[in-house]
């Protein structure tokens, strides 16, 4: 599984993984055709030595020559060499200076000594390195023992240096490989630390994985749910009402199969969408006809009111409260049969209030006297009130949103639920991100309008005339939908 996450997350990053490849690349040709270009030029002397003739010397003389050869290598970049050259090139540079840019080496085993200089000049790094080995040639009798009256050492300029055509530095090719590998090991650091400290659930597979439980739904993101939160009333034809429409269609399959009539919505973290999710899947479920209730269980930072446009001044509290009967806090909404309690005003102990006998005893009447429950519970994270509901009531119904909740969140979420003995119906992914191909179907196929109008107020709830329906379709026609929300009330 560990490997899975590896590849899921390197899958997930590759773009990161080329950009930050292609940043290294570019800024190391930047920095190469930044500096200035410097030129190598090599001039070759043969160190010989004089006076061999039986076989026996020739080998002894071999010996010496090399042994010479890499004497006189140090001699080259001493201040008995380099400071004629100086003088006689005109140059600027001190002794230590033209010492840094003129190099020698003795190929193994060879009497040769290669006198490399270096320049921003092609020319003028070809004429140090020639007058290098000129001078190197020029001291080595006042340096070698004298046979004679003569040195037996002597030094041939076999190959004199050229200007060369190519830069030697900077080495661009390389450099810009270097900083290609530099990129990939700063992507490989960013792979690391999303496993380390945690990466986001973002995909259906990663969502799965994280919780362990069947993907039940997929609702996909849209910048307008913030100002239109229940798609089946602001867009019935869009991609996101379909959504609602699917899970609307598994919660029954698992209402059918289980034999569970209420679903517990929460999430491992605050702002994943959970309240919306809740909500939206009781607007769809009340379409088909069944008797609804969506209850407010969050106390802590309750949020249906705004979503349904609903005053939050009596709900659940209210009741646990005895500031108000269960039937003056129950809202009928719109025209289905989809009834509403909100949380109430915010109480200084909302887990308290959640645990007691009192608040069991309301959600169990409301279990009785509807077909399905929803009920829009706090997150797991950091209270418990979600997992004791789940329990009480059977299981839950897990929203993960896609990019807020990081996959330890959901594990500990799962891990959390399943220790009270709770049972998990499936998952709902969140704000994911729809396909290109979703979004093509979209634009020339659209579903059914389904779409129900609020109704409230005090009273009897009277639905609104909800106008002739297309054919084949449960659902008021859009334009009906779209009319002057008409009073109702709470019954």
């Amino acid at each position: 599984m560990e490997s899975n996450r590896v590849l899921r997350v390197i899958r997930y990053h590759w773009m990161t993984v080329i950009v930050l490849m292609a940043l290294g690349a570019s800024a190391a040709l930047a920095y190469a055709w930044s500096v200035p270009r410097e030129y190598t030029a090599r001039a070759d002397v043969f160190v010989a030595v004089t006076g061999s003739s039986t076989t026996g010397e020739l080998a002894q003389g071999s010996n010496f020559s090399q042994q010479q050869a890499r004497n006189l290598s140090t001699v080259a970049t001493r201040e008995i060499v380099l400071a004629p050259v100086i003088d006689e090139l005109g140059l600027g540079d001190s002794t230590a200076e033209l010492r840094s840019r003129v190099t020698t080496a003795v190929p193994l085993n060879t009497s040769m000594i290669s006198i490399s200089a270096v320049d921003p000049s092609p020319r003028e790094a070809a004429r140090i390195a020639n007058l290098v080995a000129a001078k190197l040639a020029e001291v080595v009798p006042t340096l070698s023992p004298q046979v004679d009256g003569t040195s037996p050492v002597r030094l041939r300029v076999i190959e004199n240096a050229v200007p060369p055509n190519l830069p030697s530095a900077p080495h661009t090719p390389m450099l810009v490989i270097l900083g290609a590998l530099g990129g990939l090991v700063a992507a490989a650091v960013v792979v690391l630390m999303r496993l380390m400290f945690g990466t986001r659930v973002r995909t259906v597979e990663q969502a799965q994985e994280a919780s362990g439980a069947a993907i039940i739904g997929t609702v996909s993101s849209d910048r307008t749910a913030d100002r239109a939160p229940l798609a089946l009333l602001s867009a019935p034809h869009s991609l996101r009402s379909e959504d609602y429409r699917r899970l609307r269609g598994n919660l029954r399959f698992v209402q059918a199969s289980q034999a569970h009539r209420v679903f517990v919505f929460t999430s491992s973290v605050p702002s994943e969408g959970k309240s919306t999710t809740a909500a939206n899947a009781a607007v769809a479920l009340a379409a088909t006809g069944a008797s609804v209730c969506l209850v407010e269980a969050d106390l802590r930072r309750p949020s249906l009111g705004r979503i349904l446009d609903l005053p939050p001044d009596l709900g659940f509290t209210s009741v646990l409260a005895a500031e108000a009967t269960l039937d003056d806090a129950l809202v009928a909404w719109g025209p289905d049969r989809l009834h509403v309690l909100l949380a109430g005003p915010i109480p200084p102990n909302p887990s308290e209030l959640l645990e007691s006998d009192r608040a069991l005893e309301i959600l169990e009447s409301l279990r009785e006297a509807h077909d399905i429950v929803i009920i829009d519970a706090p997150p797991v994270h950091p209270v418990s009130d979600a997992a004791v509901l789940a329990r009480v009531f059977g299981g839950a119904v897990l929203v993960v949103g896609a990019g807020r909740a990081r996959e330890r969140d959901v594990r500990r979420a799962v891990a959390r639920l399943t220790s009270v003995g709770a049972t998990i119906h499936g998952t709902v992914l969140n704000l994911a991100r729809p396909s290109r191909a979703d979004r093509r179907s979209y634009t020339t196929y659209s579903a059914a309008p389904e779409t129900p109008r609020r109704t409230r107020g005090r009273g009897t709830a009277t639905p609104a005339d909800p106008g002739p329906a297309p054919e084949g379709d449960d659902r008021p026609a859009a334009d009906a939908l779209r009319e002057e929300r008409s009073p109702a009330g709470r019954r």
